[in-house]
This record gives C-alpha cells, sequence and structure tokens, in this order.
C-alpha cells in the first residue's frame, strides 16, 4: 500500500505541477492540502509518513514565492523610476509655469504703461 499511496502522491505532484488536475481546481496553488485533496490521502499522512514529498512540496512553494517576489521588486523598480521621472516632469513644468508668470507679469506692466502713455495726449497713434 505504501508503494501504492506515494506513486499516487507523485502522479498528484505532476499533475498540480503542470495544471492538469483531475480532482482539485486547475488554478488552485501547489500546497500540500492540495496535493493530499488531488492523491485521495490526508494532510497528515503526506506530513507524518511522506515527509520527502512535502518537502519538495515546501521547495516548490519557496520557488514560487520567490518567483512572485523577484517579478513584485522589478515591477516596483519599474514603478519606481516611473514616479522619478514624472517628479523631475513636473518639477520642468513649474519652473515653466514660474518663468511665464514673471513674463505675463513684465508684459502686463509694459501694456499698462503703454496704455498710460496714449491716454496722456503726448503719444499720437499711427494707423
Amino acid at each position: 500500500m505504501k508503494a501504492s499511496t506515494e506513486k499516487a502522491l507523485q502522479n498528484a505532484l505532476i499533475r498540480l505541477k503542470h495544471g492538469r488536475t483531475k480532482v482539485v481546481d486547475k488554478k488552485r496553488k501547489i500546497s500540500i492540502s492540495a496535493l493530499a485533496e488531488e492523491a485521495g490521502v490526508s494532510d497528515s499522512t503526506i506530513h507524518n509518513r511522506y515527509p520527502e514529498i512535502a518537502a519538495e512540496v515546501r521547495e516548490i512553494i519557496g520557488k514560487e514565492h520567490k518567483t512572485q517576489r523577484d517579478e513584485k521588486n522589478l515591477k516596483l523598480k519599474g514603478e519606481k523610476s516611473k514616479n522619478r521621472e514624472l517628479r523631475a516632469y513636473i518639477e520642468q513644468l513649474e519652473s515653466d509655469i514660474r518663468k511665464l508668470t514673471s513674463i505675463n507679469a513684465t508684459l502686463g506692466d509694459e501694456n499698462a504703461q503703454l496704455k498710460a502713455e496714449l491716454a496722456s495726449g503726448n503719444v499720437v497713434r499711427i494707423r
């Protein structure tokens, strides 16, 4: 019986790895409980009688976690880079706004001065 149970566990683990399960949902993550359910045994059977299979499942889970972590870290670095670029762009736009505000104020003053000169009567408008 032990050999057939071990073979059933190994086959179930292969099916879980490849997403071709017969009992559990195909989208379910690999875990000892998913393996037990797929093989038709209890979780404790895997833990107590087949520790090498339990260790293999834990190793697979660890690799998945590392892969997910690495993917998330890579995405995070990309987002941080975008964030830096956008902050620099915002800073440039704010600088442009300050320059344009200054130019606008200067032009407003010139316009007011020209209107005052025109209103004083000392200036003749040429059409």
